[in-house]
């Protein structure tokens, strides 16, 4: 419509534009069906708020334009927010805004409504409020998200992953490891006689327990680890770019600072121990219910053979 009136009003260049942005914005429509990878659609998001941005002050700088185009500015804020988050959003938003207020007092500065203080002010203040609604809501917005993604993704007493990111997490690590030619392993620990802990001590302790051991295993894991709570006292541990050797250490050094940490109550010390299954793999063809299985068995030599101990 926009680009008929133009046309009409002989703003050729402004009319093509518009056309041409209409019609990438359609391309995009349909590729954007076509394709579900996230960070293709916020490339695509990022084209489309860019090229908005551009023909809006391609707009704003035709001096024969009418003065009311500028009311479009207070889009931006809101588009760039929605589709872009709040960082670059408030990036883009940022340089729009200063552009789009330098070219308006360029142009209209001799204007009699500039003798007015209260005008000027609202020029100012309404796109700079509007702005700062977007970002609010789009804040707050992210925040719900990552508070939904932290209670679908991880464990509410130790804030280790839950079984459900198990496959997606593996696969990720997976790729960086073959990427850089390194083993990947899996650790599967169980904590030895627990339930008597919870039989005898309560439920408290127990939990207390477990999240002070979930600690532990954040703490000697290393950066190249992701920790999951698997079961009530069962846990897993994903090491990308560590070979058979390494993971073994990890896991001994894991079972060495529980063993000598033991379960502290008001009455007594209580000795807790931990056994831990490790799995290796070399290439990108391994599959984590394979090194799973394998990590349980190595789980079950170390529970056969006396608990209190790493088998691989």
């Amino acid at each position: 419509m926009f680009a008929v009136i133009n046309y009409r009003d002989g703003k050729i260049v402004l009319a093509s534009l518009e056309l041409v942005a209409a019609s990438v914005a359609f391309i995009l429509l349909f590729y954007l069906k076509q394709n579900n990878d996230i960070k293709r659609v916020r490339r695509i998001a990022l084209y489309f708020v860019l090229m908005f941005c551009i023909i809006m002050l391609f707009a704003f700088s035709d001096s024969e334009i009418s003065v009311t185009v500028y009311i479009f500015a207070l889009l931006i804020p809101l588009l760039a927010h929605l589709l872009l988050g709040t960082h670059i959003g408030l990036v883009v938003t940022a340089i729009f805004l200063s552009l789009a207020y330098i070219i308006f007092f360029y142009y209209y500065h001799s204007y009699e409504v500039f003798s007015n203080s209260g005008a000027i002010a609202n020029i100012i203040t309404v796109p700079l409020l509007v702005w700062g609604l977007a970002y609010s809501y789009e804040q707050a917005n992210e925040s719900a998200k990552q508070t939904l993604i932290n209670l679908a993704s991880r464990d509410f007493l130790t804030g280790l992953y839950n079984r459900s990111m198990l496959n997606d997490m593996f696969n990720f690590k997976l790729k960086r490891s073959t990427k850089n030619n390194q083993a990947l392993s899996i650790l599967v620990a169980d904590l030895d006689n627990f339930k008597k802990i919870n039989d005898l001590y309560g439920h408290n302790t127990g939990d207390e327990f477990i999240k002070s051991f979930a600690t532990i295993l954040q703490q000697h894991s290393g950066e190249n680890s992701s920790c999951f709570r698997i079961g009530g006292e069962e846990f897993c541990v994903i090491l990308s770019n560590t070979d058979l050797s390494g993971s073994c250490e990890i896991a001994e050094n894991i079972r060495q600072t529980t063993e000598n940490m033991g379960l502290k109550t008001d009455q007594i010390n209580i000795p807790v121990t931990v056994s831990i299954g490790v799995a290796t793999c070399n290439n990108r063809t391994c599959k984590m219910t394979d090194l799973l299985k394998l990590a349980d068995q190595k789980l079950y030599e170390a529970k056969q053979q006396g608990r209190n101990r790493v088998a691989s």
